[in-house]
C-alpha cells in the first residue's frame, strides 16, 4: 500500500497526510511520537510481494525512506481519534487552497 500511494501522490493524483497518535503512558502523561525506526532495521531488499508496482526496482528502505520524509500532524491526545477524520480534512483543505494559490 505505501508503493501505490507514493505513486498517486507522485503523479498529483492522492496526498498522504500522516496522523501521529502520541501514546498515553500508565501515568496518564501523552508522550508525543518519536519517530519512526531507524531506516537500516528495514530490509534494503526489493519487495517480495507478487503485485509491487516497482518488480525490484526499489527496495523496502527506499520506499520507506520516501515515506518518512513526509510532513505529518500531531495528535495529541488518543482518546481524540474519533477526530482524526475533521483534523485532515482541514488540513487537506488548507493544503488544496494553498495549491490553487500557488497554480494561479
Amino acid at each position: 500500500e505505501y508503493e501505490y500511494a507514493l505513486e498517486l501522490q507522485a503523479h498529483g493524483l492522492a496526498d498522504i497526510l500522516p496522523v501521529f497518535v502520541a501514546a498515553k503512558l500508565a501515568s496518564g502523561v501523552h508522550q508525543q511520537f518519536a519517530g519512526f525506526a531507524k531506516l537500516d532495521e528495514f530490509p534494503d531488499a526489493p519487495h517480495c510481494h507478487p503485485r509491487s508496482l516497482h518488480k525490484g526496482q526499489c527496495t523496502v528502505r527506499q520506499t520507506l525512506q520516501r515515506l518518512f520524509q513526509l510532513q505529518g500532524i500531531n495528535l495529541w491526545d488518543p482518546e481524540d481519534v474519533n477526530q482524526i477524520g475533521m483534523v485532515v480534512a482541514e488540513v487537506m483543505a488548507k493544503l488544496s487552497g494553498k495549491r490553487a494559490e500557488s497554480d494561479a
